[in-house]
This record gives structure tokens, C-alpha cells and sequence, in this order.
């Protein structure tokens, strides 16, 4: 298996990103990309939290029980965020999105809250695993407006769901499968909101290496005019990989 990540801060003053890579040779593996939000690089606090909770999943895992046990970590972290946040006024009300893949072999795990993503890339094709917690996506599922006018909507930031504003969190999880050769895409919104999906689809057929790849999609994020942080997490099922 191989991965990369890059992160960029746009147009904003601070870069209140965060990501997590799992230490190489350390199965099974975990991949976070949060999203921070909250005045005052509040939400850089939170996303950095986030990713240093989930960074001891590892001491947590039971074969059988990955499922289960993500779940409570990513309850535990906000948990954990929420009440920093009480404790200091400065960071009152701060808190962050979360998109992450365990990957257990030839099946993963994907979880998420708020609007960050995650992609898989296979045979040329690009399917959204996740759902986005956003005003947006609500008005797209009810039928009231389309993708495209979702992508430009005055009311596209607004997300219905994200970690740490309140005690407890609904995470949704999905079970899915992937083979050799097959890519995931775990990024924020400042990717997905200013990228389109088949020139995604270009990049990721291109055979250029991960690295290449995460460069020219944050820089077409930029070019596009996204102003918003961006970063992407790329994974590939190398052929041959034993997991």
C-alpha cells in the first residue's frame, strides 16, 4: 500500500486542517482528515485534537471489533474536544468535520461527520462513499436543487452535523470493499467544493505518482479560485500488497 498527503492553507489566514497517517508497517491502518472551524484558530485546536485522539486507535483494536471500537473512539475524541472547549472561553463552541478509512485488508472501514469526503477511484470511475452533513446535501437528497447549484449555493458552508459542539455525535459508518489498484480520495471540503469530479477522475488515471497527484489536485483547487484550506489523503491497494 502506498499513500500521500498534502495540505495547503488558500486563501485563509490560518490553516485549521488537520490529517492523520497511521506509522508505516502499523496494521490495520488509519487515515483522518478533519476540518476545523471556530474564531480565532479555534478550529485548528479542535482539529488537532481530533487527529492526536484518534492517533492511540491503534492500542485500541480487537480483530472482529474495528467497527465497534472505531465508533467509540471517535465518540471518546468528541467528547474529549467539547470539553475543552467548555474549560477554555477562547475556544467556546469550536469544532471540526472528520473523514477517516481503517483499513483492514481488502475491506475498510470509512466514518465521517460534517462535510469532508472520501472517494475510492476504480477502473476509472469515482464513487462518493460518504455522505456530506450539509444544508446543501439535504436540499440535494429532498430534490429542491441539483449538484451543480449545489456547488455554487450562498449557503454551501453551512454543515448540519460536526465534532465537538456538543457531548455526543452521530457517526456514520460504512462497511465497503476495494481491490489492487484502487485509490482513495480522504479530503476536506476546500478540495471537493472547488474540484470537479471528472477532472479528479483525470488526475487519478493519469499514472503519475500519489505525490504528483495530491499536488496538481490541491493546485487545480486553487486555480479554480477555492480560498478555503485543502487537503488530501491519498491510499492505493498496491498489486501484491499482503494485508
Amino acid at each position: 500500500m502506498k499513500y500521500a498527503v498534502k495540505t495547503d492553507i488558500g486563501k485563509r489566514v490560518h490553516n485549521e486542517d488537520s490529517y492523520l497517517l497511521t506509522e508505516k508497517n502499523k496494521f490495520p491502518m488509519l487515515f483522518a482528515v478533519a476540518d476545523g472551524m471556530g474564531g480565532h484558530a479555534a478550529g485548528a485546536v479542535a482539529s488537532k485534537l481530533l487527529v492526536e485522539q484518534l492517533a492511540m486507535f491503534e492500542s485500541m483494536v480487537e480483530p472482529g471489533r474495528e467497527l465497534e471500537l472505531l465508533r467509540q473512539a471517535i465518540e471518546k475524541a468528541n467528547l474529549g474536544i467539547f470539553r475543552a472547549s467548555e474549560k477554555d472561553r477562547a475556544l467556546s463552541g469550536m469544532g471540526t468535520t472528520l473523514v477517516a478509512a481503517l483499513i483492514l485488508g481488502h475491506d475498510y472501514i470509512a466514518a465521517n461527520v460534517g462535510d469532508s469526503r472520501m472517494y475510492q477511484y476504480h477502473n476509472k470511475t469515482l464513487d462518493t462513499v460518504t455522505t456530506d452533513h450539509s444544508l446543501v446535501e439535504q436540499l440535494v437528497l429532498a430534490g429542491a436543487i441539483t449538484k451543480d447549484e449545489a456547488r455554487v449555493h450562498p449557503q454551501r458552508n453551512i454543515i448540519t452535523r460536526a465534532m465537538g459542539v456538543a457531548p455526543k455525535v452521530d457517526v456514520d459508518l460504512f462497511e465497503r470493499v476495494w481491490a489492487p489498484g484502487d485509490i482513495l480520495v480522504i479530503c476536506s471540503d476546500g478540495l471537493h467544493g472547488s474540484v470537479e469530479e471528472e477532472d479528479m477522475i483525470t488526475v487519478l488515471s493519469s499514472g503519475r505518482s500519489l505525490e504528483s497527484m495530491c499536488d496538481v489536485l490541491i493546485q487545480l483547487a486553487l486555480d479554480n479560485g477555492g480560498t478555503d484550506n485543502i487537503t488530501v489523503i491519498l491510499v492505493r491497494f498496491e498489486e501484491g500488497d499482503e494485508l
